[in-house]
């Protein structure tokens, strides 16, 4: 299991023992998964399975991140509001590097979950955004420079992002 979430997580999680199995006993406790202990032929395992209100529990978190999604669209311009021009400036770039990065993950998983048909769905609205976004922000690009009259805005000093 934990060899699974830190594969899943490219690294970017690597659990221990002492995080993962605590966690396990109070999701037993909850009744939300269940214990089974297995020995054949070698040394006893422990097979954790999910349990109705388990598969119930997962139900409600899908609808939560569901909603959640909407709530922060919702909330987007409290945040701009709130935050400072170089905080701004890494959010935007870090949020579209993460859509960006979300839509080729599932795109490109290997799981199964979507079939080739829906993979297609997603890249063509993918693509369809990126052009109307890319219109829309060569207006606004053309608007800026003529405003600042001194030709192309010059680009922020701020931390390196990885482009160029």
């Amino acid at each position: 299991m934990i060899k699974e979430i830190e594969t899943k997580t490219k690294g970017a999680w690597r659990p221990g023992p002492g995080t993962v199995y605590p966690v396990l006993q109070k999701m037993v406790k909850r009744g939300l998964i269940s214990v089974k202990k297995s020995s054949k032929a070698g040394p006893t395992q422990i097979l954790y399975e999910i349990t109705p209100a388990g598969l119930n529990r997962i139900t409600d978190a899908k609808k939560m991140m569901r909603t959640s999604t909407e709530r922060m669209s919702l909330m987007s311009s409290l945040f701009i509001d709130l935050m400072e021009p170089d905080d701004l400036v890494g959010f935007v770039l870090t949020s579209f590097d993460l859509q960006t990065q979300l839509v080729r993950m599932i795109v490109e998983s290997g799981n199964g979950k979507l079939t080739d048909q829906d993979k297609l769905f997603v890249l063509r609205q993918h693509r369809l955004n990126l052009e109307r976004e890319l219109s829309r922000m060569t207006t606004l690009l053309g608007e800026l420079e003529a405003r600042t009259q001194q030709g192309p805005v010059a680009a922020r000093s701020g931390p390196k992002r990885g482009r160029t």
